[in-house]
């Protein structure tokens, strides 16, 4: 967030109140009209003769700066892990998260609470995200948190269109996933797709089972192998639009590419020229 130092030839009295540590919620929109966006707390400040410059962080800041306790879990849930996480950072804190999946045990040695979110993200491909105080956790592409509708000749800019339509014979993809069992033997599963394109490989370090192992594939493949758009594409600040949320693209020129998107991410900006919104698609539903 950018403020002047001055309103109207006044000073702003207020600047002095802003420090770090503190929360922030941000409302974007027009004529009185206005839209929740983001909340979360006062990263760092920075000051000059100009004005100030306001960095936020959801509540991964604070995630960021708490340091967890050593231990051993032991068959956790996903849904485990992260209530023990959030548990040691903040009671304010909730958690929504109906990723099913058991370790056979879960470490946590010289970890802050971000690192452990960090590596459940990368080991088990779920969305993990912060929403308005809520932490959540969510097989990816599930998610449904509101439906934005865009028609190619009316509200998307094609000076920021960065998208390409690619048919699942174009994302031939093989998915192997690997593992040490209960006596520390490295074990993988059989690969899940189909031959002749890439082959990705991934290690997970608290899974000891070939079954597990081959869900996770199975989860990455039927992620990353459709026929649809990939990339991104710039639109304005209405419809709202934002992570979880489905895109519906019509294009009456093309009419065979219309189809509704997954949101991976919306980066949103607003200054006096408007707002725009760069929108970043995942799988099509």
């Amino acid at each position: 967030i950018k403020l002047p130092a001055t309103c109207y030839n006044a000073p702003i009295s207020q600047l002095s109140a802003i420090r770090k540590g503190c929360k922030v919620d941000i409302f974007l929109g027009y004529d009185d009209e206005m839209e929740w966006e983001f909340a979360g707390f006062i990263e760092s400040v920075e000051t000059d003769p100009s004005g100030m410059v306001i960095n936020c962080e959801d509540e991964m800041y604070l995630f960021r700066q708490t340091t967890l306790k050593d231990e051993v879990l032991k068959a956790p849930s996903v849904e485990d892990i992260l209530k023990t996480v959030v548990k040691q950072v903040s009671g304010d804190i909730k958690v929504d998260c109906n990723y099913k999946f058991d370790y056979d045990k879960f470490t946590i040695k010289t970890a802050t609470a971000l690192d452990v979110l960090k590596l459940v993200q990368d080991e088990c491909h779920c969305g993990i995200y912060f929403r308005n105080g809520t932490l959540h956790a969510h097989p990816i592409y599930t998610e449904n948190n509101g439906t934005a509708k865009y028609d190619m000749a009316k509200n998307v800019d094609r000076d920021g269109f960065s998208l390409k339509y690619k048919s699942k014979e174009d994302r031939k993809l093989k998915v192997i996933a690997k593992g040490k069992d209960k006596n520390g033997k490295q074990i993988e599963c059989d690969p899940v797709g189909e031959g002749g394109g890439d082959t990705e490989t991934f290690d997970y370090k608290g899974i000891t089972t070939k079954d597990k192992l081959t869900t996770i594939a199975r989860e990455i493949y039927e992620r990353k192998s459709y026929s649809g758009y990939e990339g991104s594409f710039q639109a304005w600040l209405i419809p709202v639009c934002d992570r979880g949320y489905r895109a519906e693209l019509r294009d009456a020129t093309a009419p065979e590419l219309d189809g509704t998107y997954f949101v991976k991410s919306v980066e949103t900006s607003l200054s006096s020229s408007g707002g725009v919104r760069k929108i970043e698609l995942g799988k099509k539903l």
